[in-house]
């Protein structure tokens, strides 16, 4: 995805879960002023030695075996953790993985599914997203 069409998307969906509407203007705008945002976040995003990250989240009711059940997708997948950390408040449980893509041999949009479909059938809600894209959104 090019830097423009990564800026249209963040748009969109920004603008989707934003109540009211925005003109065409508006619009342009908030993708010009993202363009620079997303590319320096891109640059920032990749490690030293060209590793690419992601960022995995998984929340939703404690119930044991959620740990394993993604720790098993990730290494289904060849994608290594490179930071973890969960936390449990009044029986909700909270995870986030930093995960290396690099040597995985899928694309996010596979990894993407397969947590999906593991979150689908352990009841709870997952996310996944570069780490550079999500870091320059929570700049937004």
């Amino acid at each position: 995805m090019d830097r423009r069409s990564l800026a249209v998307a963040v748009t969109e969906i920004l603008l989707k879960n934003l109540p009211g509407g925005a003109s065409e203007e508006a619009v342009a705008g908030i993708v010009a002023d993202l363009i620079p945002l997303v590319e320096a976040a891109s640059v920032e995003g990749r490690e030293a030695d060209g590793r690419r990250l992601a960022v995995v989240t998984v929340m939703g009711k404690n119930h044991s075996g959620i740990v394993h059940a993604f720790s098993e997708v990730l290494a289904e997948h060849r994608v290594d953790i490179v930071d973890i950390n969960q936390t449990l408040v009044h029986g909700n449980f909270a995870m986030m993985m930093v995960v290396d893509l690099t040597g995985s041999g899928t694309d996010l949009q596979g990894l993407k599914a397969a947590l999906k479909k593991r979150g689908e059938e352990a009841g709870v809600q997952v996310y996944c997203q570069y780490e550079d894209i999500m870091r320059a959104v929570n700049r937004i």
